[in-house]
This record gives structure tokens, C-alpha cells and sequence, in this order.
């Protein structure tokens, strides 16, 4: 009986932890709503063959341009998934996420290809994750990919030249 008081406490706090966390998980999807859907056609449909890829890859989330730890929720964003990372002809990059709605980042939207350490979701170090710097609407985003093999993370790092 000494015991159940404490354990119920304990019990307490970590419902109330979790109950916290989603209410924030809410709470920045409605403050990013204002982002319109990102695009989800597939490479052909916008009038481009695959010039690299699929690569195997991890998704680990997108965060807003320059802030690593601030996660964008809306439209399924920040959700980490496995992918298949593909490059189109014309520069359009083709994220294709298990369990989570592909995303098209088309060429024009593209500003910069990269590497970071980590991102929220993810730290790395050194120069682990490949990052595209992209814009939906008029926000700039960074979307961070872990890919399975280092030389497919250089090879896409090189399609910077293209973007």
C-alpha cells in the first residue's frame, strides 16, 4: 500500500507528459495550416525521367530554413518515414515515403542542396544528413535525408551544381 500512492503519481505525470505533447503536436500543426499542401505528382506526370535514383534513404523530417529544430507538422511534413529518393531530369527531387504521402519538391522550387549534422529528429554529426532547401508557398523549408549509402549521399550531394 506505501507503494501505490508513489506509482500513481508517477502514472499521473506520464500521462499528463504525454497529453502536453500532443496538445503541442496540435497546436503547431494549426500555427503552420497557413502552408498550402505540398506537391505529390510523380515524376512522369510532370513531364520528367528519372536522371538518378531511387536511392534508399530515410526520411527524418522537414524544419524551417535555418531553424533545425523547429519541425514542420502540417500536411505530414515532420513525419519520419524509410524512402526512395529519386532525381528527375529536369531537377524535380521525388520522395517516395512508406507509410507517409510521397512529396515532389519541383525544380523551380528548389534552392539548395546540402549537407548537416542532424536535425530535429536526427544529429548525426559531421555531414550525415543530405538537406534540401526548398520553397512551399512563400515559406523556406529544409528537408533532411539520411541516405543508406554514403556514395548515393555524394552523388545526390553533386546534383547541387543542377539546382
Amino acid at each position: 500500500m506505501d507503494q501505490l500512492v508513489p506509482v500513481l503519481l508517477l502514472a499521473a505525470l506520464f500521462v499528463l507528459a504525454l497529453a502536453a505533447m500532443a496538445w503541442g503536436w496540435r497546436r503547431r500543426g494549426r500555427s503552420q495550416s497557413h502552408l498550402p499542401a505540398p506537391e505529390h505528382a510523380a515524376l512522369a506526370a510532370r513531364g520528367e525521367e528519372i536522371a538518378a535514383g531511387p536511392f534508399e534513404a530515410v526520411y527524418v523530417d522537414t524544419v524551417l530554413a535555418d531553424q533545425p529544430l523547429e519541425r514542420v507538422v502540417a500536411h505530414g511534413l515532420g513525419q519520419r518515414a524509410r524512402a526512395a529518393v529519386s532525381v528527375g531530369d529536369g531537377g524535380s527531387w521525388r520522395l517516395e515515403r512508406e507509410g507517409a504521402a510521397d512529396l515532389t519538391i519541383p525544380a523551380p522550387a528548389l534552392a539548395e542542396v546540402t549537407s548537416a549534422p542532424g536535425m530535429a529528429g536526427k544529429f548525426i554529426g559531421g555531414d550525415g544528413l543530405l538537406v534540401l532547401r526548398w520553397r512551399l508557398g512563400d515559406q523556406l523549408l529544409d528537408t533532411g535525408l539520411r541516405l543508406a549509402r554514403r556514395a548515393d549521399h555524394d552523388l545526390l550531394l553533386s546534383r547541387k551544381e543542377h539546382a
